[in-house]
This record gives structure tokens, sequence and C-alpha cells, in this order.
């Protein structure tokens, strides 16, 4: 049997497990740099590029960082719905659908738009802006096995399906879907029937924060893949993006503190 084909199948249940195990064995603020690594869309853009060239991976590259403001439209229009009373099942499809036409419409600009890149390394802080405010500020992180089981499974066969329709995608559509939102797929309507909407709202802020890294990922692959080695580029570009979430998670972490505490100051 072919190595790729093995390789495609356990590259992604392999790297969910890694983080799974390390955000248990860590806690939550390592999980929560590990959100910064490009989980589902890096495994995706290696075989992309292995497979299609240098050539088609910058255009795929690029089109991923479309893909991820999809990510964006898809978690504030899911928030807003759920905000206002709307179930699962109506925010869910209207969400999704919010991602394809994002798509959609984006494909028209001109390749390597400045306003692409700028609105998709800002991803983070609008999502973080725009989503409606949260009531509170933790809720029970416990969930069950079939989540997993689900995010393994539907990551393995994105990979694949992907990967091995490139060539009918074409670089615009193959990188775009590389950044498809299993996790908000995966993870808010489970939250928003088990712990409410609020619930929902703290779990998309906490995808968003990962964003930074994920598009910085893009941008490093676009600008090193035509001139460097493919092990060289993805080593440096999760190195980018690991240190883009550190980075980007501590001035947060920085921020939220301060405005807490004269919000403190304010109501003593």
């Amino acid at each position: 049997m072919d190595f790729i084909f093995i390789f495609k199948l356990i590259a992604m249940p392999i790297a969910i497990l890694i983080t799974i195990f390390i955000t248990k064995k860590w806690g939550a603020f390592i999980g929560g740099l590990l959100a910064g690594l490009p989980t589902f869309s890096g495994p995706i853009s290696f075989f992309i590029t292995y497979e299609q060239g240098s050539d088609f991976a910058v255009l795929a590259s690029y089109n991923s960082l479309i893909g991820l403001l999809g990510c964006a439209t898809t978690a504030i229009i899911y928030s807003w719905i759920a905000f206002f009373g709307g179930k699962w099942w109506l925010a869910l499809p209207c969400a999704i659908a919010g991602y394809f036409i994002n798509g959609y419409f984006l494909h028209f600009l001109p390749d390597f738009s400045p306003i692409v890149v700028f609105f998709a390394c800002s991803s983070s802080l609008i999502v973080t802006f725009l989503l409606p405010k949260a009531k509170i500020t933790t809720y029970s992180t416990h969930r069950p096995k079939w989540i997993f089981w689900f995010q393994i499974i539907s990551g393995a066969i994105l990979v694949y399906l992907i990967t091995e329709t490139a060539h009918i995608l074409g670089p615009q559509w193959s990188g775009t879907m590389g950044c498809f939102p299993i996790m908000i797929i995966a993870l808010a309507p489970f939250s928003h029937v088990v712990s409410g909407v609020y619930a929902t709202l703290i779990v998309m802020k906490g995808l968003a924060a990962g964003w930074v890294g994920t598009a910085l990922f893009a941008c490093t692959v676009i600008l090193m893949v035509q001139h460097f080695h493919i092990a060289i580029v993805y080593i440096t570009a999760i190195f980018v993006a690991c240190i883009s979430s550190i980075i980007y998670s501590i001035i947060f972490i920085y921020f939220q503190k301060k405005f807490k505490n004269k919000k403190a100051a304010l109501n003593s």
C-alpha cells in the first residue's frame, strides 16, 4: 500500500491525539497555545505542496487565508443566531452557508489581495470584538468521547479528500477547504445544547485565539515554499505559528487582566 496514502490517514489523528494529551497533562493555557498550530490546514498544505508543487501551494496557501476568514464568518453567524435564541440546528447550517458565501465572493478579489491577508491575520481580534459578550467566564470543559472521535475521523477524511481532489478543486477551493471549520462544527452545537449560549461564545473565542498562528503559518508557506526545501518551509511555518500563538496569548491575557482590575477598581 502507498506510504503517502497511509500517512495521510494517520497524520491528522496523531496530531489531534497529541494535542489532547498535552492539553490534559499541562492544562488549558498550553492547550490554548497549541490551538495556534494549524492542526487541520497544516497537513493539507504539506501534502498539497508535496504532490502538486510549489506554484500550486503558494495559491492554495493564500486561499487558506480566505478559508480562515470563512471560519470567522461561521463563528460570528453561529454566535449571533444562538445569542438571539436560535437553536443549533438553525445556527449551524446558516453559519456553514456563510463560510461558503464568504469564500465565493472573496475569490473575486485579485490573488494575494492585501485586504484578505490583513483581515485573515486580524481574524482573532475581529471575532473577539464582534461576538456577543458572554456573561460567564468559565464552563464545564468535559467533553464526551464521541467529539474526539468525530475530530479524528472527520479530520483524516478531510485531509484525504482535499489532497486527492486538489487537481480538480484547483488551488482556490483546495486551499479554502483546508480551513473548513470542523472544530466549530464539532464543539459549538455540543456546548450550545449542554452548557448554553454563553458557553458557546467562550468556545468560539477560544478557537479564534488560535487563528493568528494559522494565518501566519500560511503566510510563511507563501513566502518560502518557492525558495526552500519543503522540510525547511514547514518546520519554519510551525515554529512561526507556535511563537505567534504564544505572543498573542501573553498579550491577550495581560490586557484581559488589566481590564478586569480596572473594572474591579471602578466598582469598589
